[in-house]
């Protein structure tokens, strides 16, 4: 019996099915299998990638680590509101001057009621009168000097 003679067409899609299936084969050998993040000493925060064949990790500022939350918040459809945990556990030097009794600090305006927004617009414009009349008192106490 007589053998078909094969295309040269027939050749190059069997060359580029293989092509592909090397392709692939190599392609899960870079793949991630899992994310942790943690701390890794300093006060900087490690994400590491797990691969079958290797790991990957970047080190990122707690500055560097709050855009990547926003944006896996924003890949989610999701926009969070955040606020620097106020317990016995925080060292981070962030705004201190939020009150205690002000717990929705960063939230969106669209989730506070009118209560809670006149609130806000009360602490806010004491923080901006105490503000003023420290920038008052120091340019007072520079006069003074000269």
């Amino acid at each position: 019996m007589a053998q078909k003679k094969i295309s040269k067409t027939r050749k190059q899609i069997h060359a580029e099915y293989e092509n592909n299936e090397l392709a692939g084969l190599k392609q899960n050998q870079t793949r991630a299998r899992s994310l942790s993040v943690g701390t890794c000493t300093g006060g900087l925060i490690e994400v590491n990638m797990r691969g079958d064949f290797s790991n990957l990790w970047y080190i990122l500022h707690p500055v560097e680590a709050v855009e990547v939350m926003e944006q896996l918040a924003a890949a989610c459809g999701l926009q969070i509101a955040m606020r620097p945990k106020q317990d016995f556990s925080t060292w981070r030097s962030w705004d201190t001057t939020i009150p205690s009794e002000s717990h929705w600090l960063g939230t969106a305006p669209w989730q506070l009621d009118d209560e809670q927004r006149e609130k806000l617009t009360e602490i806010r414009e004491k923080n901006i009168k105490a503000i003023e009349e420290s920038k008052d008192k120091l340019l007072n106490e520079s006069k003074d000097e000269s």
